[in-house]
């Protein structure tokens, strides 16, 4: 019986040590089929613009909420996915990180007894709080194999100013077991709630200005976002820049 097990254990022996070079070939194969089927995302467009769509609350000077907002209009951030890949991608998170953000010059006198708090999915500190700040939001988006597939997020400051808010921010996805794919910098503003300065459309209304230099001022700021290396603006401060140009600044 023991010379039995050794002879078979011996052919065993003889039989793969025969077949090493089909079994690394083998493996070889699989690998190289395994990574043909990986996810390839990339950003294929980025687009930033206000859209209304938005729910938020009222909240008086110490914070407490006295009423509900609908439907909103706020910054949007509309990011298509290309995967040109036979298997699918999951992204699983977004980090954003905010590079500037503050609100524009007031052109006229600001005081409410109200301010808004938007539901945005990035709700950011109107000011940082440091440089650069980061936000992170887990998420669930499938991009199919060989296709594209467009993923919106909102973004905006906790509370809604009188005047327009900016911000500039880069977005890191992270997707397929711990890949990262990064966008940015993005500039973006929202309408702020003075109803003589805010965006309408495809332009601006800008009107009944109390203080003449805040024109200047917001020129300079918009030309500072519009001039950062590789930005994409949104619509809003394209159009207000070419507003400010109609008007002399």
């Amino acid at each position: 019986m023991a010379a039995a097990a050794a002879v078979v254990a011996l052919c065993l022996t003889i039989y793969y040590g025969n077949d090493s070079s089909d079994s690394g070939r083998s493996q070889a194969d699989t690998g190289t089929s395994e990574a043909a089927r990986e996810a390839n995302l990339k950003v294929a467009r980025v687009a930033a613009y206000v859209e209304a769509g938005i729910d938020g609350k009222f909240i008086d000077d110490s914070g407490e909420e006295v009423g509900k907002v609908k439907g909103r209009s706020g910054p949007h951030l509309d990011v298509t996915f290309e995967n040109r890949a036979p298997g699918p991608s999951l992204i699983t998170k977004a980090t954003l990180r905010l590079r500037e953000a503050g609100f524009f010059p007031a052109c006229h006198p600001m005081g409410s007894d109200l301010a808004v708090s938007m539901n945005y999915e990035f709700r950011l500190p109107a000011e940082l709080p440091t440089k650069p700040y980061e936000q992170t939001k887990e998420i669930s988006f499938m991009v199919e194999e060989n296709d594209l597939d467009r993923l919106t997020l909102t973004v905006g400051p906790d509370v809604e100013g009188v005047t327009s808010w900016y911000g500039v921010a880069d977005i890191v996805f992270e997707h397929d077991g711990g890949k990262k794919t990064t966008l940015g910098p993005i500039a973006v503003v929202d309408g702020g709630s003075d109803p003589e300065f805010h965006p309408d459309g495809d332009t601006w209304v800008i009107e009944h200005i109390t203080y003449p230099s805040c024109l200047d001022e917001t020129a300079n700021l918009v030309n500072h976002l519009m001039g950062i290396p590789d930005v994409t603006v949104s619509k809003e401060l394209k159009t207000l820049r070419e507003k400010l140009t109609s008007m002399g600044h």
